[in-house]
């Protein structure tokens, strides 16, 4: 026979019955000696034969203990009454989250209210060594107050020994909730808990688990076999970068899930307060997002088959619209916003050829080992013709603005050459990809002085900041110390760098390019000129806040201003000064912003890595580099639209560690 309501069970009276699960039955007690109620779990009569569940018992009674937190049910006591073992908890007098989620759908406040203190419970038991191992809805707590609770440690696991509390011979874990690893009894770390975590994220914001099936083991199946439904497919409202966010904690390989909880919750957070596009887009997919392919050695350039017709896009009304041509009202039209577009950018483009890009003939290269890696050269895209321009009527004399069909000019990138932090090597490709050159060795952080005729790096081994001729020539160190993200000022004449420690923080710094006149500006990651030479854009938080994104120092009034406050990177200012290109996002995606903050725009969306995005020296295009969904990095260019997207190099791994604060670099 078991407990029952009324008994008494050593010093606690039982005052109510609460729920039964597979292993144990949880009752409400009174304890009169400390005037508290308590919450008693009694495991059912069956059992208490099985020593071998009992003693795990009382190592999930010591476990638990031991784990002093405010988010997690404190254990008050172990003891047995009529040989049936017991445990006496801290009674949580409100609703578990399968109560709430039952009840009503949550706003994505009220999901990171609840995720962040369960997030913080399990990154605590981690550190002390457990796994938890059955996190779902039904074992998360909100009191009347609105505080968080993680319980039931029943299925806990001490990481050091591989010791479970649950019985060898009972099905590990909720179906709904179980990691892959769990459902094929491989071995689990903290990455089982930031799976099931996930899971429980995935209902949250979608209303419903990804994977259920017919019966127990049809579920178990998909989790270890099937992909999750996008939330996107279920709820269109939810942003992509939170359905980033679900879909890299739901990975079935643990090393592609998130390092830490911690770091899904940093993610998650990014995500929820993010940019939110002023207008509905459809995620954009990068078609180019492959391994280069196979390319037959050529004497000469090939003539290449018509590229696909694109889907029609939704465009700006301000693009050209080549295909109406034939209308005079609708030309008329083009021609006037044509005129418009003139008088404000001519002044830019005066000088610029109106050449035709070159067709590469492109040859395999065959990557050598680590210290002698060579990036190999993508063979470039077919474009679309260009209609040529219709005569002007005689009232607007102007001459037609011709944007190149591809990038022009010189592109600057490290490679990893190898696992040790100095092993980076600089190399310098034409800006179509071809004829890359290894020009510096042991140094990462490359940036192109406007005229192309120097480089500023970073020399790890060294800790300092160097300049050196563009093909790596003549180096000299021009600032001593932990340094990183140096951009040159438009004008050649000055440097602005992070000096710091990038996992904690910093501070930026400008130098003359001699090293004279090295002084402080403000507290912050990765700068970048605006075009004036007169702000800076770089990554930091408002002081005395936890708000964090884009900023940008007058250094006249020495006043900085938040202009977005998604936690975005990497900020880069185009060479008109009208935009700014930069990386949000866990996993990051490449945004376009104005300098007041208004009009951010994503150019970029999917599950893999997108960052270290840069201007081409005229404005045209946005170089950056992508691990292509995790088939290796490669660096690619597109319109400053997003459009028109050619993978320019591929096989070129960066710093592992430091890849998200590492720049690529344009020039002439």
């Amino acid at each position: 026979m078991g407990f029952g309501v009324g008994e008494s069970v050593g010093p606690y009276k039982i005052t109510e019955y609460i729920a039964q699960g597979g292993m144990a039955t949880i009752f409400r007690a009174y304890q009169p000696a400390l005037d508290r109620s308590v919450a008693l779990k009694a495991i059912h009569p069956a059992l208490k034969g099985d020593r071998v569940f009992v003693e795990r018992l009382k190592r999930e009674a010591a476990i638990i203990a031991k784990l002093n937190h405010p988010n997690i049910v404190t254990v008050y006591d172990f003891a047995e009454a009529e040989g049936i073992p017991y445990v006496v908890l801290q009674f949580i007098e409100g609703k578990t989250l399968k109560d709430l989620l039952s009840e009503a759908r949550l706003s994505t406040a009220q999901i990171l209210n609840i995720v962040r203190p369960v997030a913080e419970a399990l990154a605590y038991a981690h550190e002390h060594g457990v796994l938890h191992r059955d996190v779902k809805p039904s074992n998360i707590l909100i009191d009347r107050e609105g505080q968080v609770y993680l319980t039931d440690f029943g299925l806990a696991r001490l990481q050091q020994n591989s010791e479970s509390t649950a019985s060898q011979d009972m099905l590990i874990g909720s179906p709904q909730y179980l990691s892959p690893e769990q459902a094929k009894s491989e071995d689990v770390g903290a990455a089982t808990d930031i799976y099931s975590l996930g899971v429980v994220m995935y209902e949250m914001f979608t209303g419903r688990v990804p994977f259920q099936g017919d019966t127990m083991y049809a579920t178990i199946l998909a989790q270890i076999g099937n992909p999750p439904p996008p939330p996107r497919s279920i709820d269109p409202d939810i942003r992509p970068t939170i359905e980033q966010v679900l879909l890299k904690a739901l990975a079935k390989d643990p090393k592609q899930r998130y390092a830490s909880i911690r770091e899904m919750l940093k993610a998650l957070e990014n995500a929820a307060q993010g940019p939110r596009e002023e207008e509905p887009f459809a995620p954009i997919v990068v078609a180019d997002f492959n391994s280069a392919p196979k390319v037959e050695p050529q004497t000469a350039a090939q003539p290449k088959e018509p590229a696909p017709p694109k889907e029609k896009s939704k465009r700006p009304p301000w693009l050209p619209v080549a295909m109406g041509v034939g209308a005079i009202v609708v030309g008329l039209v083009c021609l006037a916003l044509a005129a418009i577009l003139l008088t404000q950018t001519n002044s830019l483009f005066a000088q610029r050829g109106t050449g035709t890009p070159t067709n590469i003939a492109a040859v395999p290269t065959q990557v050598s080992p680590p210290a002698t890696l060579v990036p190999t050269i993508a063979p470039p895209t077919t474009t679309l013709a260009r209609t040529s321009p219709t005569s002007v009527p005689s009232t607007l004399v102007a001459t037609p603005v011709v944007v190149p069909s591809a990038p022009r000019g010189k592109i600057a990138y490290s490679v990893a050459t190898g696992d040790a932090a100095e092993l980076h090597t600089i190399w310098v490709a034409n800006a179509d990809g071809s004829n890359p050159q290894k020009v510096i060795d042991m140094a990462l952080w490359p940036s192109m002085s406007p005229d192309g005729k120097q480089m500023a790096f970073y020399r790890m081994k060294d800790e300092g900041i160097y300049i050196a001729n563009i093909d790596g020539g003549n180096p000299r160190k021009i600032v001593t110390g932990e340094t990183c993200c140096v951009q040159w000022s438009r004008d050649g004449k000055r440097l602005a760098y992070f000096q710091g420690k990038l996992k904690f923080g910093g501070s930026i710094f400008v130098v003359n390019v001699d090293g004279t006149n090295n002084t402080k500006s403000v507290d912050g990651f990765n700068p970048d000129w605006s075009p004036d030479g007169t702000k800076l854009v770089y990554a930091g938080c408002e002081t005395n806040t936890t708000t964090c994104g884009l900023l940008v120092y007058d250094f006249v009034t020495k006043i900085s201003k938040l202009i977005t406050s998604d936690a975005g990177g990497n900020p880069q200012w185009s060479p008109q000064g009208n935009k700014i290109v930069y990386q949000v996002g866990s996993p990051p995606n490449i945004f376009v912003v104005n300098p007041d903050g208004t009009g951010i725009k994503p150019l970029t969306s999917g599950t893999g890595n997108q960052g270290q995005p840069t201007w081409s020296s005229d404005g045209n295009y946005i170089f950056w580099r992508s691990d292509q969904e995790g088939k290796g990095w490669a660096i690619f260019s597109m319109r400053a639209d997003g459009s028109e997207r050619r993978l320019i190099v591929n096989n070129v791994p960066p710093d592992g560690e430091r890849w998200g604060r590492e720049s690529l670099s344009a020039g002439p």
